[in-house]
């Protein structure tokens, strides 16, 4: 799992079938202190996620398809949690 900021919505008229009626974001690491680190990833969102949002994501493999009820989900992370605040010392 990771913590992310929600950059931007993917909009797309041919996907597969295991998106429909889901919202796909592009989503940049973060640390715990907001900073961006790492390469952006492609999350679907599970929680109702919107821009700009610092969230939890996640996934390993069979679930997607056992959240969303599929046979075949070619999904790699979902958008878990948003996160309301963070608390942490920085050592």
């Amino acid at each position: 799992m990771f913590l992310a900021r929600v950059e931007k919505r993917i909009v797309s008229a041919a996907k597969h079938k295991a998106y429909d009626g889901k919202t796909v974001y592009v989503v940049q690491p973060v640390n715990p202190d907001g900073k961006p680190h790492g390469k952006e990833w492609v999350a679907v969102d599970y929680v109702g996620a919107n821009i700009g949002d610092i969230v939890v994501c996640g996934g390993a493999p069979g679930v997607a398809r056992d959240v969303f009820h599929i046979e075949l989900a070619p999904i790699r992370t979902l958008i878990m949690a948003i996160v309301d605040k963070i608390e942490y010392t920085d050592r």
